[in-house]
């Protein structure tokens, strides 16, 4: 009896010395907090890296950070209280021409497209004359002004004057297609994709608009950004979480089994939506990207100027040299 209660002494002790130094053993590999929404995509990639140890593959541990919206991670990138977030180069290319120091790593293309109803009647862009457009945003968002730029190209419509835009949430903005309330919407990839394929058809993608306006297809719109400051003291730290960033998207696009094991956070069952959802994905991370992304996204922001303005132009309207990390993949 002593000597059993003298092992269990032992292995107790054991115990209490692993919990102690456990945190001595993790913190050798440098920690990378990523600001994340809930039930946005990049919780999606986080999820499908850490289960597979891409990161502990790269020599880091990646520390997601769920914040309420797109504004929230902005600002927790700015107070540093994460180290990267998944945004848009508009917004960085407007913080570098105001002084600031964020860079942007590619990351996908996917933006979205215009949704029609099959039997609502819209077979073309003309066809929007006249009825009500969905619009995810607002009046300056950069989709909206890259489908008036389209419409006014291939139909010559001005959608503001010879349509009748209604400006809401994603969600909201489905469900109102759904109820039949609006003619078409241009919403973001990851809700047209939710739309039963036998009812909606996606009448045109902001890819096939930016290449029939004679700009780069595959132009990167979201990307990976972080100060360009700690990037430089961090450099390993930092190739390593875009390496293993860009494994579990590559996971992600080739696997329908990541997609069954993510469906919780999608918030989508397993079946033909989930499907939709995993080609639309890929389809958004494919392709090469523009060899001059600088010149190919001054074209992109001469065009959405052209149309009214967005409130993260830069202040004197260029992209400004560091805007697009040069150590990206």
């Amino acid at each position: 009896m002593h000597s059993m209660l003298k092992r269990l002494s032992v292995v107790l002790c054991l115990a209490v010395i692993a919990l102690t130094i456990a945190p001595a053993w993790a913190s050798e590999r440098p920690v990378v907090r990523v600001g994340v929404l809930k039930f946005g995509t990049v919780s999606w990639e986080l999820d499908v890296m850490r289960r597979h140890g891409f990161d502990e593959a790269q020599g880091i541990d990646v520390e997601p950070l769920e914040l309420a919206g797109k504004d929230s991670t902005a600002v927790a990138l700015q107070g540093g209280a994460v180290d990267v977030i998944l945004t848009d180069w508009l917004w960085v290319a407007r913080r570098r021409g105001l002084g600031g120091d964020f860079t942007f790593a590619p990351h996908s293309h996917a933006a979205g497209g215009l949704i029609v109803r099959s039997d609502g009647g819209v077979k073309q862009i003309a066809d929007l004359k006249g009825r009500r457009i969905g619009v995810a945003g607002g009046p300056i968002d950069k989709s909206w002004l890259i489908l008036r730029a389209y419409a006014n190209k291939v139909a010559g419509l001005d959608l503001v004057r010879d349509a009748e835009p209604v400006f809401a949430a994603p969600p909201l903005l489905m469900e109102t297609l759904r109820k039949g309330d609006l003619a078409a919407a241009l919403n973001f990839w990851q809700y047209n994709a939710r739309l039963p394929a036998a009812d909606y058809v996606e009448l045109v993608r902001i890819e096939d608009m930016l290449a029939a306006l004679d700009l780069a297809p595959k132009t990167p719109l979201l990307g990976w950004v972080f100060s360009e400051r700690w990037a430089k003291s961090h450099a390993a730290t930092v190739r390593g979480f875009l390496d293993a960033a860009a494994a579990a998207r590559a996971e992600l696009a080739r696997s329908p089994e990541e997609w069954r094991a993510i469906a919780p956070l999608t918030q989508v069952a397993e079946g033909e939506v989930l499907d939709r959802l995993r080609l639309a994905y890929a389809r958004g991370i494919s392709g090469e990207t523009p060899s001059d992304l600088g010149s190919a996204a001054q074209r992109l922001l001469d065009l959405l100027m052209s149309f009214g303005g967005i409130d993260e132009a830069p202040p004197d309207g260029r992209v400004p040299p560091g805007t697009f990390f040069a150590g990206a993949p």
